[in-house]
């Protein structure tokens, strides 16, 4: 469960940027982009959040996944196409496709109370 390294160094960074920005209030919610390619499962990210944050100043947070769609564009023709499956081949012209989206694991906002 590769979920679990993951979702640690999510906490690692949400925890270092608050400690980096001197945080005191409440942190409510950690906002993560997670693409879909990294084959992340969010229900299992935020039980591992839920488990390893009692005691951080964390606690009180939840963690928001918004996840991105891969998108691959076309070395040749240009073409961009949104994908279920990483296909490494142009539909249109058979080049091969770049993934451009959905690699994507980032956090994204850190909200506190005001």
């Amino acid at each position: 469960m590769h979920e679990a390294a993951i979702t640690q160094g999510i906490i690692d960074t949400a925890l270092a940027a608050i400690r980096e920005h001197a945080v005191t209030q409440t942190v409510r919610k950690v906002c993560v982009t997670v693409g879909v390619s990294q084959g992340l499962i969010p229900e299992s990210m935020r039980m591992y959040f839920d488990l390893v944050k009692p005691g951080t100043a964390l606690a009180d947070a939840e963690l928001e996944i918004t996840l991105t769609p891969m998108v691959a564009r076309c070395e040749a023709c240009n073409e961009k196409y949104e994908l279920d499956a990483p296909i490494l081949f142009c539909r249109r012209c058979g080049a091969p496709m770049m993934l451009v989206q959905g690699k994507e694991l980032l956090v994204t906002a850190i909200e506190v109370d005001e």
